[in-house]
């Protein structure tokens, strides 16, 4: 009977032993990157000098400046760990997470949202966003999600952040000396987006741009994809303001046709559109006068003061989309431009 006692006593020594050297579970580990650091044409356009390729191996906030994630229960939807919209400032080209080593095991959706500006366009889940909030273009967005199974074999992840929209830059060339004010619309392009990637809602999307250099009249506009294949209309509008007119007072204007385009993600659409001449010469501006004193300017929102800076946004003058002058429209394809169409009023 001692015998017996001795050898129990003794292997539960020996698993007590063992049991202190086994080291615990690792946690849930993530690893966050940047997938799109640049658009798909980048090198075509590049080429001709409209933007610059980034190298492959800058660090993450080079391409993506804020970040926001949550880890939810894939079974439940429970929020299991929120990280705040935050600024990044570290060196690193990867972001490493580390989840808290109390969490079971389990299967979680951690999902990402990268370069948001704020909150706001989320919604409350954070498993989409609004991309076009007032009709102006927003932020840069990048987003990622995916399911992760945390398990003693599954715990070190990789996850990759996608561009959710393209650019479109708009050059004019040749325009008289005096235009120093453009706006553009763009229709059909897509307003909302989850985070699978998956777009809806069309909206459209205004610019105002007051050239501080006239003769160098180039536009970027970042934008959801249209909701087909030349869907969108392009109306672009060119204005002389006098440095000191209101664009809505001024006559002096020209218009191109209206056009249809293609917004694609995380891709650049350029159009350049070389004036030629048409309609009746423009005048140059008279000279601005001081304001009346005592008929200050309505500003455009009573809750937002005019910008001193920007002129009062124009009724469109050219509701039609018919165009007042003549203009040669190039647009880039596979590296070459393509002349859409002579552009004439009609």
């Amino acid at each position: 009977m001692m015998k017996y006692w001795i050898y129990i006593m003794s292997v539960l020594a020996f698993a007590s032993c063992i049991r202190d050297e086994i080291e615990p579970c690792p946690p849930l580990q993530v690893r966050i990157a940047v997938k799109d650091k640049n658009y798909f044409n980048i090198n075509e356009v590049a080429r001709l000098g409209y933007a610059e390729k980034l190298a492959e191996d800058l660090p993450f906030r080079d391409y993506v400046s804020t970040l926001y994630y949550v880890l939810t229960n894939a079974e439940t939807g429970e929020t299991v760990l929120e990280q705040p919209l935050m600024t990044l400032t570290s060196g690193e080209q990867e972001l490493p997470v580390v989840f808290p080593q109390e969490m079971p095991f389990g299967t979680y959706v951690l999902t990402v949202w990268g370069n948001m500006q704020s909150m706001r366009p989320l919604t409350d889940d954070a498993t989409a966003s609004e991309l076009h909030l007032y009709n102006v273009q927003g932020n840069d967005v990048y987003v990622s999600t995916d399911t992760l199974l945390y398990d003693v074999a599954h715990y070190d992840y990789r996850v990759e952040l996608e561009r959710v929209k393209g650019k479109l830059i708009v050059e004019a060339e040749n325009l008289p000396g005096h235009i120093d004010y453009s706006t553009k619309d763009i229709s059909d392009v897509y307003a909302y987006i989850t985070a699978s990637l998956q777009y809806g809602r069309e909206t459209s999307v205004h610019t105002d741009t007051l050239w501080q250099q006239p003769n160098r009249i180039l536009t970027e506009t970042l934008l959801c994809p249209s909701t087909d294949i030349d869907a969108s209309t392009l109306s672009v509008n060119f204005y002389a303001t006098g440095r000191g007119l209101r664009a809505d007072a001024s006559p002096n204007w020209i218009a191109p046709e209206d056009v249809q385009i293609s917004m694609l993600r995380n891709t650049i659409t350029i159009l350049r559109y070389v004036y030629v001449s048409g309609g009746t010469d423009i005048p140059d501006p008279p000279d601005p006068g001081p304001d009346d004193p005592d008929e200050p300017d309505e500003p455009d929102n009573p809750d937002e003061p005019d910008n001193p800076d920007i002129p009062d946004i124009p009724d469109d003058p050219d509701p039609g989309g018919d165009g007042n002058s003549k203009f040669k429209l190039y647009i880039l394809v596979n590296d070459n431009w393509e002349q859409d169409h002579d552009m004439d009023i009609d």
